[in-house]
Formats: structure tokens, sequence, C-alpha cells
């Protein structure tokens, strides 16, 4: 069976030509890489014309969700694996997620804190800021509360699906707050899902997309804020 490797990215050309190349070392050849160039303004998209995947390039900066749901529209794999285009995620442990999907989960999240502990601290401070490690830890929280679940990292961009399920879910959101979305859309279909543990590397250059924005930790809050409330009030 056939996966689809869907990366969304912007400005990362500094990182993103290292990361097709390593995701390339652990996929078959029915499998296939889709990049979504997010509306770059730098020379990300001529590193990823340069690598063997799909590109979808979007002339303006439409947002992480829309990119994500664009790669959606072109996959053509029965399983579809999500990744940052930042080079933080492993591409090693892509097969970590296949093969909890093979055991009959329709989602599993990559996550950065199950099973976390002092012999066994997966990344840096570098590689998650200790402000976004609070912050995802308080939406998780009260993603747990509302839907009463036990989830530990709800905002993990390293996700596999089964393709036709998450196709069911008709997603909406155009930026950050997706991850929200696909969550408590996965919760409301009753999704079999499971979390893995998975590291997360420093990024190598650039730096988060949240920083480019005026309050965007911020904004960013209010979204999901607002995503959590629409998904317990609205979503069945």
């Amino acid at each position: 069976m056939s996966k689809s490797i869907i990366v969304p990215v912007h400005n990362e050309e500094g990182n993103i030509g290292e990361l097709i190349d390593k995701i390339s070392l652990h996929i078959n050849k029915d499998d296939e890489i889709i990049i979504v160039n997010d509306g770059s303004t730098d020379n990300t998209e001529s590193e990823i014309k340069t690598r063997n995947c799909i590109l979808i390039s979007l002339q303006k900066n439409m947002g992480k969700g829309f990119a994500m749901r664009s790669g959606i529209q072109k996959a053509k794999g029965d399983f579809i694996i999500f990744m940052g285009g930042d080079g933080q995620d492993d591409p090693k442990e892509i097969n970590i997620l296949l093969d909890e999907i093979k055991k009959g989960h329709d989602y599993v999240i990559g996550s950065r804190f199950l099973n976390l502990n002092e012999t066994n601290n997966r990344f840096s401070t570098k590689a998650v800021l200790p402000i976004n490690e609070f912050g995802n830890k308080s939406i998780t929280f009260i993603i747990n509360v509302f839907f009463g679940k036990n989830i530990t990292d709800s905002q993990s961009e390293f996700k596999c699906f089964i393709s036709k399920k998450l196709k069911e879910l008709k997603l909406e959101s155009d930026r950050f707050e997706i991850e929200t979305e696909l969550l408590i859309k996965s919760f409301r279909r009753k999704f079999k899902i499971k979390e893995v543990p998975v590291h997360r590397y420093e990024r190598k250059h650039g730096i988060s997309k949240l920083f480019n924005v005026p309050f965007g930790r911020f904004l960013f809050g209010l979204k999901v804020l607002k995503t959590i409330f629409k998904g317990y009030l609205f979503w069945r």
C-alpha cells in the first residue's frame, strides 16, 4: 500500500532540500512526496524543483491549513503523513507512525511529550521552546477536559492518517488551528487514535513562522480556542 508525505512549507530555503533528501530514503517507488509551497518569497521553490517530488505552488501565503488541505486534495496514497517543512521532524520515524496505522488505528500522532522524563528527553529547549511547550500543553489540557481525552501533544505536525478517513473530515481551517480541527473532528468521528513518542530536533536555519506575525502566538491562541468551542458546540 502506498503513502503520500505532505509537507507544507513557507520560506524554508535552508531546510527543505535536505528534508526532501532524507524523506526519499524512507519511501518506496509507489509513494509520493508532496511539497506545498505556501507563497514563499525566498528560494524555497528553487530548492524543491531540483528534487524528485510533487510541487504544489501557491502564489501567495494562504496559511498552513490551506496548504495542508491542498496537499490532501492531490494525495493518491493509501496513507497520508504530514511533516513540518523546517527539518525538525525525523523522516526515519515515518515507519513508526505507519506501523501503528497498520495495527488498526485511523490516526497516529507523533508526540514530543509522550513518556517524557529525565532519562528519556527527546528534544532540547532550542528544539521546543519553553513558551511553545507551555502553550501546547495548555491547549492540550483544554482539549482533553472538553472532550474527555488523554492526548499529550495536540499540536504535533508529525502525524499519519488512513487517507480515506482523513478525507471524510471536510477540513475548513486555513492556518495553524488546523491541528486542533483535525483532532476534534477525529474525536467526533470516533477515529481510533494512537500517540507514539517521536524526537524533535533543533531547526538548522530560519525561525518559526509564528515569530513573523505581530502577536503571532496570541492570535494563534485565540483561533485555537475558537476552534475548540466551535468543535464542542457544533461538530458532531
